[in-house]
């Protein structure tokens, strides 16, 4: 078991607000971890060298930020877990990377009237992400002291309008209090016994189902923009207008075929169903922002899309880090005008997606899987996407 303690320093890589007047912030946290060991871990420990995991609590604050207008963002509190493997170990350093998944509560929801320039985050609940890399000095047996970089990622996932979310890269510094004695040679590789034996190589199958919720940012930026007067900067929309905004239900069917080439990895290829049940809002959206002779010569309306995706899953235990990469051989989504699109902002209407999330397997229920995943457009969220869904193997050699 260890303790932990940091203070990273981040800056926000956005820049979409102009009246923001500063960048950086710090963040702290503290976190209880837990170093698997070969006395007690599995092949998949054995494959990852032992990380180490960690489950913890941040406060980021944002608070600091400066604005030149009397906006005011709150701190940011949440809850992650993270996942630290060493790449390189010795007696007295470690090299490796970490990823981070958390939840993050936002106490200050949208509201132009008491922060007009805080207009990122609008949800009390978000998602946080991370991922870094880190260096590390072992101090005796009990203490460690250390350094990382790492890239930082704060959004609801469109469960609600405004979502600019925050993007930081930063660098932070730690102090660690092992509570038993670091023993760094039963670690090194030439002690680790790597037995494949029972692993099979083959293919694998998997059917799911999801679903999520979504909030239009075309139906947004009707309100954003002054259509009578096309060359008008934007405004912001009102509290009430943003509340207005309904949160759309999507839900997915996939089916995906990939091969186990190794026991972390797998690699195959992916068809996905997608239904969005906001068609009729999008359109008048459309027609407000686009005209309706855009309307009409647009693609139409179509509620399905088909997606095929490039898969890959990395598993440690039954857990899996799921991401997917596709393209759509077809999809309607009304006026797919690329200069018109950026105009509002607006990069749903591309040709390609992506999918990254994970997923947690249950052997002893039939290899059923429950997974959350978010979906994305150019890296700009559509929808948090929960899933359930059944694997089943093919021939084994």
């Amino acid at each position: 078991m260890l303790i932990s303690g940091q203070g990273w320093y981040g800056y926000d890589l956005e820049q979409l607000r102009p009246q923001q007047a500063s960048s950086c912030y710090m963040t702290y946290e503290l976190a209880l971890g837990f170093q698997t060991e070969p006395a007690d871990s599995n092949l998949y420990d054995k494959l990852f060298g032992y990380p180490t995991l960690y489950a913890g609590f941040s406060v980021a604050s944002m608070g600091d930020f400066q604005f030149h207008d009397n906006t005011k963002f709150p701190n940011l509190y949440s809850l992650f877990g993270s996942f630290e493997r060493s790449l390189f170990r010795n007696n007295y350093t470690s090299l490796g990377y970490h990823l981070d998944f958390g939840a993050t509560y936002n106490p200050a929801t949208y509201d132009p009237m008491e922060g007009e320039g805080n207009n990122w985050l609008s949800s009390p609940f978000m998602a946080y992400v991370g991922a870094g890399v880190f260096a590390k000095f072992h101090l005796g047996k009990r203490w460690e002291i250390g350094a990382d970089l790492s890239f930082r990622h704060y959004s609801n996932g469109r469960l609600k309008l405004p979502n600019e979310a925050l993007n930081a890269i930063g660098a932070g510094v730690f102090v660690r209090y092992r509570l038993s004695d670091y023993e760094p040679a039963k670690y090194k590789r030439n002690n680790i016994d790597l037995d494949l034996d029972d692993f099979k190589k083959g293919m694998q199958y998997t059917m799911a189902i999801g679903g999520g919720v979504h909030t239009c940012q075309a139906e947004w930026n009707t309100f954003a923009f002054d259509h009578s007067q096309p060359d008008k900067p934007a405004r912001i929309p009102t509290k009430e207008e943003a509340a207005s905004l309904k949160a759309h239900p999507k839900f997915s069917y996939s089916f995906e075929a990939t091969y186990r080439y190794a026991p972390r990895y797998a690699t195959g290829l992916g068809v996905e169903l997608f239904y969005s049940s906001n068609m009729k809002h999008l359109k008048a959206a459309d027609t407000i922002l686009y005209g309706e002779e855009a309307v009409a010569n647009s693609p139409g309306y179509s509620p399905l899309s088909i997606g095929v995706a490039v898969v890959q899953e990395v598993y440690w235990r039954n857990l899996a880090v799921h991401v997917a990469v596709g393209a759509y051989p077809y999809r309607h989504k009304g006026v797919n005008d690329k200069e018109l699109n950026e105009m509002y902002n607006d990069r749903e209407r591309g040709w390609h997606y992506e999918k990254a999330g994970l997923r947690y397997y249950f052997p002893k229920l039939g290899d059923t899987f429950v997974g959350l995943s978010i979906k994305s457009h150019n890296i700009k969220a559509e929808y948090l996407e929960l899933s359930l869904g059944w694997r089943f193997h093919g021939k084994k050699h």
